[in-house]
């Protein structure tokens, strides 16, 4: 099952996130970028957190297991890439987010 949301940041950047269930027997989700703003700085994926495929990183063992965690990653990811290509710093650590 897959799920796409569109998310705008700041009243200017637009992102569409895809949420894709993958696995069977203890799933879990894949977040994937597939819109986003451009992105003049690093595009490496420990600054930016962002791969060349589109999939968002995510820290191992931590790939999320419900819909509602993965909505909450997608939206965190989209409020600091904003951040980072404005800033060159992708906001880390912990975040609450309401989904």
């Amino acid at each position: 099952m897959a799920v796409t949301k569109n998310y705008r940041v700041d009243g200017t950047d637009d992102y569409t996130i895809k949420y894709e269930e993958k696995g069977w027997l203890s799933p879990t989700y894949k977040i994937t970028c597939t819109r986003h703003p451009h992105n003049p700085r690093s595009t490496n994926v420990n600054d930016c957190h962002l791969y060349s495929s589109g999939e968002v990183c995510v820290a191992a063992g931590k790939e999320p297991k419900s819909l509602d965690k993965a909505k909450a990653i997608g939206m965190a990811f989209c409020e600091g890439y904003s951040r980072f290509i404005r800033t060159g710093k992708f906001p880390n650590g912990r975040k609450r987010v309401n989904v």
